[in-house]
């Protein structure tokens, strides 16, 4: 029995970012109060034509032994070099969590909920940074869930299950929710093991099933809220949604989870264990990549270094290209 015990702790810890583990240690916490300590970063505000968005961070991802999540049939030597030649540490790599907030006249729309305050001090920063911005969670109408993975989707709900955000509805693709709330989730095109399938499974369904009252269908490629594009990329997760906001002639994609570090961006091949069909989840990284470079796309991504905002730019391979900006906390396109 310990010796399963062990193995079932380790497993939780290899896949960080989509195997929940027990919730706990922080059951004290309230949301109804500001909590200084987790106050990590200013917002920083981006004006884009008569609309205005938001990205805020809910923290950070350390994933230990990376290559088992990044590359997992990558030779190690190309793994070691390239994260070498990225100054990274081949032991450890951290994963922002960025989380977009758009502001129209008539709603204020939450892209997801980050990781929330589950798992220790490296996340749930997203409250108090939105309210520290001066914006009520009471205020947020609406959230769009991109997909039902959990750093996706466990700011929703507090330890206790209370809702977060008790005003909002929660706009989630067709797709994607059947696929979760299914009898028997098809994970036969994932890497991920049995065991790290079923506690994922089952923290997602907690989850929605804490929503589902407040759900609202959609189909990728609805336009949402009059600004918001929506379009399929169902490698990661079969109703995973990214979109392009659009305002006055200026747009940016948030491409969401096809690309967790700039090594996927340089090595799209490299593929990652979190896309639920694998080889799909390649297929889309490379389309994507292309067609942002080749329209000069802004871009978004929720794990990519913060704020997580640039360019798609090429040389003799993709490469990610930060957006430059001179004030610190808000940016004119």
């Amino acid at each position: 029995m310990k010796i399963k015990r062990a193995l079932k702790l380790s497993l939780m810890a290899v896949s960080m970012m989509v195997i929940p583990v027990l919730m706990g240690n922080n059951s004290n916490l309230n949301y109804n109060v500001m909590d200084k300590s987790r106050v990590k970063s200013e917002s920083l505000k981006v004006n884009l034509g008569n609309i205005c968005f938001y990205i805020f961070s809910d923290g950070y991802l350390t994933i230990d032994k990376p290559q088992s999540t990044f590359a997992p049939n990558t030779p190690s030597a190309d793994f070691k070099t390239e994260m070498q030649n990225a100054h990274l540490s081949e032991n450890t790599i951290d994963l922002a969590i960025n989380v977009m907030m758009i502001k129209t006249q008539e709603n204020t729309i939450l892209i997801d909920a980050g990781l929330g305050r589950h798992f220790g001090d490296k996340q749930g920063w997203l409250v108090n940074n939105i309210e520290n911005a001066g914006i009520s969670r009471d205020s947020i109408t609406d959230i769009l869930i991109t997909h039902a993975h959990r750093d996706h989707i466990g700011g929703l709900i507090s330890n206790e299950e209370a809702m977060i955000f008790p005003n909002a509805k929660y706009h989630i693709a067709k797709e994607e929710y059947d696929f979760w709330m299914s009898e028997n989730p098809d994970f036969s095109k994932s890497k991920l093991s049995i065991e790290q399938r079923k506690v994922t499974i089952e923290f997602t369904k907690k989850i929605l099933n804490r929503i589902k009252e407040n759900v609202v269908l959609f189909h990728p490629g609805d336009t949402l809220f009059s600004v918001i594009q929506t379009e399929l990329a169902a490698g990661h997760t079969p109703g995973h949604t990214i979109f392009t906001i659009t305002s006055e002639g200026k747009s940016v994609k948030n491409i969401v989870d096809i690309f967790h570090a700039p090594l996927l961006i340089s090595n799209p091949e490299w593929g990652i264990v979190f896309d639920i069909d694998f080889e799909q989840g390649i297929r889309d990284r490379k389309q994507i990549l292309e067609d942002c470079y080749v329209n000069k796309q802004l871009v978004m991504s929720s794990h990519l270094p913060w704020p997580g905002l640039g360019y798609i730019d090429k040389r003799d391979k993709y490469y990610w290209n930060p957006i430059y900006y001179y004030t610190p906390l808000e940016i004119n396109l």
